[in-house]
């Protein structure tokens, strides 16, 4: 293969990588969002178990923990998003506080320990699909 032919292929390469698909984002994106849901789970269980009662009407706080592809309106735009359901004002107010809760910052700080793993499960993810793309799925 000569230069030429090695830069033509090398633009096609970025030029896929440029061009991700809706879907293809959302993938990478999910399993970033993913990851984060677990480590706010396991940030919550540790700050905040479930030691009382059932729950109530929306059932434990970690259990009320959960990722999904699109954004907070549910637009298809290639982001996702992972968090709190119906329960996620009593997380804001045991992570910020009140006039009568001391906030622990325990999602605050799920977010940040959490950063290097969503990257690196968006980078496996990104790496798969543009493997797949130029054609090196065994890669």
């Amino acid at each position: 293969m000569d230069m030429s032919e090695a830069l033509d292929e090398w633009l096609k390469q970025v030029s896929n990588a440029a061009q991700l698909s809706v879907k293809d984002q959302e993938k990478i994106t999910k399993a970033g969002a993913d990851v984060l849901a677990d480590k706010l789970k396991e940030a919550t269980k540790a700050k905040h178990p479930d030691s009382k009662g059932d729950g109530g009407a929306y059932g434990h706080l970690s259990e009320d923990i959960s990722s999904a592809a699109g954004d907070v309106d549910g637009d298809h735009n290639g982001k996702s998003v992972a968090g709190f359901g119906d329960k996620a004002f009593v997380a804001r107010f045991l992570n910020d506080g009140t006039k009568k809760i001391h906030g622990d910052h325990f999602v605050d700080d799920a977010r940040d320990d959490a950063k290097d793993a969503v990257f690196a499960a968006e980078a496996e993810e990104y790496k798969a699909i543009i493997a797949k793309l130029n054609g090196d799925e065994d890669k």
